[in-house]
Formats: C-alpha cells, sequence, structure tokens
C-alpha cells in the first residue's frame, strides 16, 4: 500500500488577498451609508452582499495562512477543509440578509418610494472604482484562493453596473419600481448563488465525488493503463473542492516490485492530472489474488 501527499503552499498572495479585503471593507462601509441616503434597496441589496463578500476575502486571506501548516495528530489530512467553515459562515450572513433586504423589497412594491437618482449614479461609480482596484490587486494571482476571490469581486463589479444603468433610466424617467424590482432581483441572485454554494459544501462533507470529476471516465482511463487486470474498488472525494483524495485497490499480473512502482507512477500521474493530490494505491498480483479464490 502507498500513501502520497503533495504539499501545496501559498504562493504569497496574501498580501493581494488583504489589500482587497480593505479596498472591500471601506466600500462595504461607503454603500451602507449611501444606500440610506438615497433611499435605494437596490444600494442596500449590493451593500449587504459586499458585507458577506467583504467576510469572505478575510476568511480567504486568514485560511491561505493556515492552509500550508502541516498535518498533525489531530488533523492528518492538515487544514484544507477548514475553509469549509468560512462557508458556512458566509452562507448564513449572505442569507439572512439578502432575506430581510428581499422582504423590505417585496414590501415597496405595494407602495413604491422615490430614490436619489443622482446619489445612486454616483456611488454605483464610486463602487466600480472601488471593486475595479481589488480586482486589478488580485487578478493576475496565480493561486486558485486568489483567483477564485477575484472572480467573485469582479462578479460585484458587474452588479454595481446594473445599479449604475438603473440610476441612469431613473434621472430621465421617474419610474420608483425600477429601484425595487432590481433590488429583488440582486437578492434573488444572490440567494441562488449561495444555496449553489452550499450544495457544493454539503457535497463535500458528505464525502462525494468532486463535481470536477467523471468518476466513470476516469475510472475508464485508469484501467486503460498497462497492467492492471482488475480494479477492485476506487474511491474520491475531496478536502475542498480543489484538492481531492482517491483510494484505489487493483489487481495486476506484475510480480517484481521494481514494476509495480512504475505501475504506481502511472497511476499517481494520472491521478494527478484530476486534482488528486493524495492517493492511496494497493496492489495485488494476480497469482496472489487467484490463490485467495
Amino acid at each position: 500500500m502507498a500513501h502520497d501527499h503533495i504539499h501545496l503552499h501559498s504562493d504569497g498572495s496574501g498580501k493581494n488577498i488583504l489589500s482587497a479585503f480593505f479596498i472591500n471593507l471601506t466600500f462595504t462601509v461607503i454603500s451602507l451609508i449611501g444606500g440610506w441616503l438615497t433611499n435605494s434597496m437596490a444600494i442596500i441589496s449590493d451593500s449587504i452582499h459586499d458585507l458577506g463578500c467583504t467576510l469572505s476575502i478575510a476568511l480567504a486571506w486568514v485560511f491561505e495562512r493556515i492552509a500550508g501548516r502541516r498535518p498533525t495528530r489531530t488533523f492528518t489530512f492538515g487544514y484544507r477543509r477548514f475553509t469549509l467553515l468560512g462557508a458556512f459562515v458566509n452562507a448564513f450572513i449572505l442569507l439572512s440578509g439578502s432575506s430581510i433586504v428581499l422582504y423590505e423589497s417585496v414590501e415597496r412594491l405595494h407602495s413604491p418610494e422615490n430614490v436619489n437618482a443622482e446619489g445612486m449614479l454616483w456611488f454605483a461609480i464610486l463602487a466600480i472604482l472601488f471593486k475595479g482596484l481589488a480586482v486589478w490587486r488580485t487578478w493576475k494571482g496565480s493561486n486558485v484562493n486568489q483567483r477564485m476571490v477575484s472572480l467573485h469581486l469582479l462578479g460585484d463589479c458587474l452588479g454595481w453596473v446594473a445599479v449604475l444603468l438603473a440610476s441612469v433610466v431613473l434621472i430621465f424617467v421617474e419610474v420608483p419600481l425600477l429601484d425595487t424590482i432590481l433590488s429583488i432581483c440582486i437578492s434573488i441572485y444572490i440567494l441562488y448563488n449561495v444555496v449553489r454554494n452550499l450544495i457544493v459544501a454539503f457535497r463535500i462533507v458528505l464525502e462525494g465525488v468532486p463535481a470536477s470529476i467523471n468518476y466513470e471516465e476516469l475510472k475508464k482511463e485508469l484501467e486503460t493503463l498497462a497492467n492492471i487486470s482488475t480494479i477492485k474498488d476506487f474511491r474520491v472525494w475531496s478536502m475542498d473542492n480543489e484538492r481531492h483524495i482517491a483510494e484505489i485497490s487493483l489487481i495486476t499480473p506484475l510480480n517484481d516490485l521494481h514494476s509495480v512502482e512504475q505501475l504506481k507512477v502511472a497511476i499517481r500521474k494520472t491521478l494527478e492530472g484530476h486534482h488528486i493530490v493524495w492517493s492511496t494505491i494497493e496492489v495485488s498480483p494476480a497469482a496472489i489474488s487467484n490463490n485467495k479464490r
């Protein structure tokens, strides 16, 4: 039986993530005040999402620091799965905040209130500048964690572009419902993504096959390798939806140790191509397997 562990360390992207956190935190405070001053539920909706985003970036930075720790007797697989704690905390904040905003927005459908369209316009422009700076700080990172933060911020930036377009329309046409409708759309979009991410998190906790891996195709790919007679058992699960684990038990016609080790190398190479960074490989020679029968 062989155990293989690839140690993955931070690439120094923590500083960029920390910069993005302070940029996002500053703007979250500004936008919450701006939403209240302009009476815009759309801005408040985005602000609630920004609050969750800020926490998400903070946790990304914290776990960037924790992730490189070596396994211990308590956490023998290391600390990668601690990122799920951040996912659940973020989900709670976003679900609570967006649900409240959605409820208030639906109430406004019955009695629309005027908003300060000019104020919305300026806050949207300010938001795009802040978010654009944060995206720029994290965009060139080679680290997957940093890239995910950058994509999250880019999505936020596009949400503020929608607020900008709505404010331009409201300046020329008095349609109070537009702000409310935009707020509902933003809240539903946030809730949809939270639920989708929670499904991924629960799949990891329940040790399901990662969504990025086609189990049957990977098994067939392994079976095409030379000197594999039968794959008796094959399991795949994930630590954090980026780094996966596999256990494989197989029968081979090989008998000498050197050839068996070469077969294991070929198996590891195939698995690593699917982001499987830890593999346990049990090899049984065909002769021994037949004797057991």
